[in-house]
């Protein structure tokens, strides 16, 4: 019991650490539900395992984490949309939801290093678009003006 406890407890946190960096414009919010759908993902987990063993290893637990993915899939295709300038958004969003509900499956799954390393790798991936972003913007300022950008 107390490893489940512990598992819902590090999915619930590794998905409010994903959503505090991928959403920073509401970061509360965002937190809360990339917590949530790390920690459904780990309880599906569980209870599917869990179903696994005490029919003496009948069926199969990845069926069920299967269908996890795709009823999410189908709540992430509801988060992207194109606005009134043909941008596309929310993309990024959907995608690092997820990236959540994998490491929730992976947690729940007791994978604590790949878990891991799927979040080092996702903070990794956010710092460097954030320190390549301002210097693409500079080029393309100076490309158009022929003037050097102000910095940040």
């Amino acid at each position: 019991m107390e490893t489940y406890l512990l598992r819902l407890a590090l999915a619930g946190v590794a998905g409010f650490l994903l959503g505090l960096i991928s959403n920073r414009k509401d970061r509360t919010h965002s937190s809360r539900v990339f917590a949530i759908v790390s920690i459904i993902s780990a309880l599906l987990f569980i209870v599917a395992s869990g179903l696994h063993q005490q029919t003496h290893n009948m069926g199969d637990p990845a069926r069920l984490t299967a269908q996890i993915l795709s009823a999410l899939g189908f709540l992430f295709a509801g988060l992207i949309w194109i606005d009134r300038s043909s941008r596309v958004e929310g993309l990024n969003t959907a995608a690092a939801l997820m990236l959540a509900s994998l490491i929730g499956l992976l947690i729940g799954a007791g994978c604590y290093l790949t878990a891991l390393l799927g979040v080092v790798f996702f903070l990794l991936l956010y710092w460097l678009s954030s320190w390549i972003k301002p210097r693409r913007r500079r080029k393309i300022v100076q490309e158009k003006t022929g003037e050097e950008a102000p910095p940040g």
